[in-house]
């Protein structure tokens, strides 16, 4: 099934994509097909920000014009931090002025791009950003033997090369300004198992290749006392998803394959990535944090 991730894609752009995060809900039956009876209360009802802890920190978010990204801004700014958003899509980046964050257009590809895009929001925060999330990633299905090396590229570059590179020049500045800081990669659980149902090797290498890239980053890193981490979703309420083009289908796998009966919420995301990025996980790193409602537990 459909494992969820950041996006920087619009729904429509997702073929058969029917949920977004304001779908769930407990009195009403949701785009994507799911009963208020497979859902529990409480779902997606991540715990509340703790304002204060992340203040005066810099966040730069790649992929923050929404899903997961957008998600991640809202609770570091919640929690006291200034953001800048970074992503392709200029009309997505409408969203920062909504919740206090800066924008700035990037093609997350482009090493020139990302080089001037750090630089930029630098200047914004009025220093080096010391918090990175690496959320913009896009998802795509293809079995193996119809998978182009077109297609193979254009998911590499976007998922594992933008996190490289994002995470490259995040880290130079920081060095170069003698500053600590944390970095959580948005990876997936697939990058972890593999799923013959929804075929996406191109997605699932790229997403197992951000664990290794996280690990690098922490190896050669701590000792700039820069901590790298990654957080691997599950099946997460965004326009990313489609475990439920298949409204059916989908809510089996919710009662069988995930031990906790229901989607998880982009919330939920991010109340791991500001932990993450927080004081509190000061000695947690090379790490990759499933979120997952237990699906990688059995």
């Amino acid at each position: 099934m459909a494992f969820g991730s950041a996006s920087t894609v619009p729904a429509s752009t997702v073929p058969g994509s029917t949920v977004s995060a304001s779908t769930v809900s407990a009195s009403a039956v949701p785009a994507s097909g799911v009963l208020a009876s497979t859902v529990s209360a409480s779902a997606g009802r991540a715990q509340p920000a703790l304002p204060g802890r992340m203040a005066g920190r810099r966040a730069l978010i790649t992929g923050g014009g929404g899903g997961i990204g957008l998600a991640c801004a809202r609770r570091l700014l919640a929690e006291g931090a200034e953001a800048v958003l970074l992503d392709r899509r200029a009309d997505a980046l409408s969203a920062a002025d909504g919740i206090g964050a800066a924008p700035v257009a990037c093609d997350i590809r482009d090493p020139g791009a990302v080089a001037a895009a750090v630089t930029r929001a630098t200047g914004l925060l009025n220093g080096p950003a010391d918090v990175l999330v690496n959320a913009a990633g896009v998802y795509r299905i293809a079995p193996l033997l119809d998978l182009t090396p077109e297609e193979w590229d254009d998911v590499q570059a976007i998922n594992l090369r933008g996190t490289f590179l994002a995470g490259q020049a995040m880290a130079a500045a920081l060095i170069a300004a003698g500053r600590p800081g944390a970095i959580v990669n948005i990876s997936s659980t697939a990058g972890l198992v593999a799923d013959a149902s929804e075929p996406s090797a191109h997605y699932n290498a790229s997403k197992a290749g951000v664990l290794a890239l996280t690990r690098q980053m922490a190896a050669e890193w701590a000792p700039y006392g820069i901590r790298a981490n990654a957080v691997c979703p599950g099946v997460i309420d965004t326009p990313m998803l489609r475990l439920m083009d298949d409204p059916a289908a989908g809510a089996a796998y919710l009662r069988t394959g995930v031990p906790q009966g229901r989607l998880g919420s982009a919330d939920e995301v991010a109340a791991a990535v500001a932990f993450l990025a927080s004081d509190d996980a000061s000695y947690l790193t090379g790490a990759a944090v499933p979120v997952d409602g237990g699906v990688t537990a059995i």
